[in-house]
């Protein structure tokens, strides 16, 4: 009992440890919209490459979703406007040198090389994928919060792609591409449609 005590113990302290680094970290970066633990979460999840379990664990129990990490124009999405656009800023401060966000922050020319576009958009990307990390670390977390859910969701989508795939399979053979002369196509597709309706309804 004791031991149990003392390893909940232990838990807790290391929990308020990491919540005031965070902060700390968060403090310098001015965040406005979203909380210093997240902005200071962001930037220990870009310095170790995305493998901070611990920060993800925190930020997950501080509220934060994984959808909190998606546009806001997207129906999915719990970010407001002001707060995807501000999670989009701090992952800047952090991704780039101050020399970079001028970069970015200036037009390429119209006349600009394959090359030049290429690297533009290679920068553009690595804040883009911070926040793609930060979002996988904390669906893990959701799965480990929620695993009956979790689960339930793996097996619809999981349904949901055969019935895509399926309707897919038809339409492609109810189209007018040719199929070799000795395949039987009317039985093929009665088959496929049989399949559909008792199976995937």
């Amino acid at each position: 009992m004791d031991s149990q005590r003392s390893w909940k113990e232990h838990t807790m302290t290391t929990i308020t440890k990491t919540k005031q680094n965070l902060e700390t970290l968060g403090n310098k970066l001015d965040a406005n919209g979203i909380t210093t633990l997240e902005a200071g979460a962001m930037q220990t999840i870009h310095k170790t490459s995305g493998t901070m379990t611990a920060t993800y664990q925190v930020m997950y129990s501080s509220g934060i979703l994984p959808t909190d990490y998606i546009s806001h124009k997207n129906k999915e999405s719990t970010a407001s406007a002001e707060q995807y656009a501000e999670r989009k800023r701090v992952a800047g401060m952090i991704c780039y040198t101050k020399a970079e966000r001028a970069s970015l922050a200036a037009k390429l020319p119209s006349d600009a090389t394959d090359a030049q576009k290429a690297s533009r958009k290679k920068l553009q990307d690595r804040a883009t994928e911070l926040l793609k990390t930060i979002r996988r670390g904390l669906v893990t977390q959701d799965k480990i919060a929620n695993p009956q859910e979790a689960k339930a969701n793996e097996r619809k989508t999981a349904f949901e792609s055969l019935q895509a795939k399926v309707a897919e399979c038809i339409k492609l053979m109810q189209g007018d591409r040719p199929f070799p002369d000795d395949f039987d196509h009317d039985t093929a597709v009665a088959t496929l449609i049989g399949y559909q309706n008792k199976f995937l309804k």
